[in-house]
């Protein structure tokens, strides 16, 4: 049997993945109060956009996803944010990186995997955060120590203060005994 694939279908696929990506970008930048920091500094260092760029994108009221997605294509094609904006970039990525002959494919997966480092960035710090407000501190690794933990809980059963065995006397003598 042959499996037919339609590219109309796989392209509405990926770019409602991408759109979803987008919106999950945007999401994580309003979580809490450091979310908008903590993406212009992944961002920054990810695609390598300046300082510049992010501020006139937030002037120009343009949400994370977006200058997210814009960094993306900056940093493939080159182009500024004031260049793709007029070229109308941000009314659909998909066809804007598709006619600037770039693989959508690759953008969408590259934008999710970014996506999922900002997660991880954001849980690292409230874990951080966690740790120094309540001063817990990280349990040892317990993997190639835990065989000797697991001995001396058996000493401590060997080296019980009683007898466990109690032999009587009377019976049969062994060789040599009166």
């Amino acid at each position: 049997m042959r499996i037919r694939t339609f590219p109309g279908l796989l392209f509405a696929e990926s770019s409602v993945a991408l759109n979803a990506t987008l919106a999950m970008l945007n999401r994580e930048a309003s979580l809490d109060s450091e979310g908008a920091i903590l993406l212009s500094d992944l961002i920054q260092k990810e695609f390598g956009t300046s300082e510049e760029e992010l501020h006139w994108a937030l002037k120009q009221s343009l949400s994370w996803g977006e200058i997210t997605a814009l960094a993306y294509i900056q940093a493939t094609t080159g182009k500024s944010f004031v260049e793709m904006t007029r070229e109308d970039a941000t009314r659909n990525f998909w066809s804007y990186a598709e006619n600037a002959g770039m693989s959508c494919e690759k953008m969408a997966r590259s934008l999710g995997s970014f996506l999922k480092r900002a997660e991880r960035e954001r849980n690292s710090r409230i874990f951080d955060r966690l740790r120094a407000s309540r001063r817990v501190h990280p349990l040892p690794d317990l993997g190639s120590g835990f065989g000797l933990f697991q001995e001396a809980l058996d000493f401590r059963r060997i080296d019980s203060p009683r007898p466990t065995k109690v032999h009587e006397a009377g019976g049969l003598l062994a060789k040599g005994e009166k």
